[in-house]
């Protein structure tokens, strides 16, 4: 799997100021997202023990804690809405620091499990959801294997396809009331199987460039917007997507988004990355803790010496954003975002500085007008922050009145 590494790029294309006068939010429902994000966990942590085992009591907790919204990945590339019953196996991933996803073997009726979760969802009518796919798909060198796949989508319109299969079962079973929007692909590029390569091989676009030609921006483009289209002319009472990072050569690329799902985080910023190491530690995030203590205390200094910095940077970056959806008319929102996209639950890793992040984030969220917000990528409930109640609660009500 290509994990995401950003590049520093300041755009040359002016920011547009918000529009004045008129905000679409006023007339969406919700009219503000508190998001949590839960991928494939609330389904593959469901086991007997596991973070999600007891799916009311965590779903009253969501509410507790003021999300209004839950990201889910329902899994397109394998669960069948048609044949619930069918079993499915998930191997261990063998990844012992691994925060989310899944964390030990599963056997599971995964479709039947799926209707049993929204069900109980759907009968608390303070919840909304998103979904999105990170389609995993059994990737050769991947430690997160999965059962087979019912195809492997070899294009963005493949797996638009493999969408529509699962959403026409949706609207049969549950129907759309409460899904706010449908993620194409999570963090584009990175994710959906062989497009990196795909784009070097038949485009000669390699990720890392500096800056896409228009001819490049265009081959991105055509490879997004034609799904997108197919998508909305089947299901036209919904909205759709595809999630990027905070990358600012994305603003050069023409997409059309009903919404603009951002993913903000601080190793796009050198300075954050050269002093953490981050980028030297990220082979072994998942699988060793020996780096924990001394990451543990780099960000801490980080943050010390040069935290208002980053948040002037990144709140910049949030802006620059802000303007370009209210340009395209395509309400901003974050379902995972703002320091370190990787952390965990080790006693050899402080929080303080990373939630002392996400309680910046609120005010520029705000400042920049965005209709989604999340306070960090760690809001299920296996993290010792879940238990925090009034923090979740303070910070999420602190968006939901703006």
């Amino acid at each position: 799997m290509d994990m995401p590494a950003q590049v520093t790029l300041a755009s040359p294309r002016p920011a547009a100021a918000p529009g004045v006068g008129f905000d679409a939010r006023d007339q969406l429902t919700p009219r503000r997202l508190t998001l949590a994000m839960w991928d494939q966990a609330y389904l593959l942590r469901h086991g007997r023990g596991g973070s999600f085992a007891d799916w009311d009591r965590v779903l009253d907790e969501t509410i507790e804690r003021g999300y209004n919204t839950v990201r889910l990945d329902p899994m397109p590339q394998w669960i069948d809405l048609a044949h619930p019953a069918r079993r499915l196996h998930w191997p261990d991933p063998k990844q012992p620091y691994l925060p989310w996803d899944w964390n030990t073997a599963v056997t599971a009726p995964a479709g039947r499990w799926l209707i049993e979760f929204m069900e109980k969802l759907l009968v608390r009518p303070e919840l909304h959801y998103t979904l999105s796919c990170w389609w995993f798909c059994n990737l050769p060198g991947s430690t997160l294997q999965g059962p087979p796949v019912l195809r492997l989508p070899r294009t963005h319109a493949e797996g638009a396809e493999m969408w529509a299969v699962q959403l026409r079962q949706w609207r049969r079973r549950f129907g759309f009331e409460r899904l706010v929007y449908v993620d194409l692909a999570n963090e584009v590029p990175y994710f959906f199987p062989g497009f990196l390569h795909r784009l070097k091989q038949e485009h000669g676009i390699d990720w890392g460039v500096a800056a896409f030609t228009p001819a490049q921006a265009q081959v991105i483009a055509d490879e997004l917007n034609p799904p997108l289209a197919a998508l909305r002319r089947e299901f036209p009472e919904l909205r759709f997507t595809a999630s990027i990072h905070g990358d600012l050569r994305w603003l050069d690329v023409p997409l059309e988004l009903d919404c603009l799902d951002v993913h903000f985080y601080a190793d796009a910023d050198p300075r954050w990355s050269q002093r953490t190491k981050f980028g030297e530690l990220m082979p072994h995030l998942f699988t060793r803790n020996d780096w924990h203590a001394e990451f543990s205390r780099r960000c801490q200094q980080t943050a010390a010496a040069i935290g208002p910095m980053l948040r002037q940077r990144q709140r910049a970056k949030l802006m620059r954003f802000a303007g370009w959806a209210a340009e395209r008319g395509m309400p901003l929102t974050t379902s995972e975002s703002w320091s370190s996209w990787y952390y965990f639950d080790s006693p050899e890793l402080d929080w303080g500085w990373l939630l002392e992040w996400a309680e910046w984030s609120v005010d520029d969220a705000i400042a920049a007008g965005m209709w989604g917000w999340t306070p960090h990528n760690y809001a299920q409930p296996q993290f010792a922050n879940w238990r925090d109640v009034r923090w979740h609660r303070r910070l999420n009500d602190r968006f939901l009145r703006s």
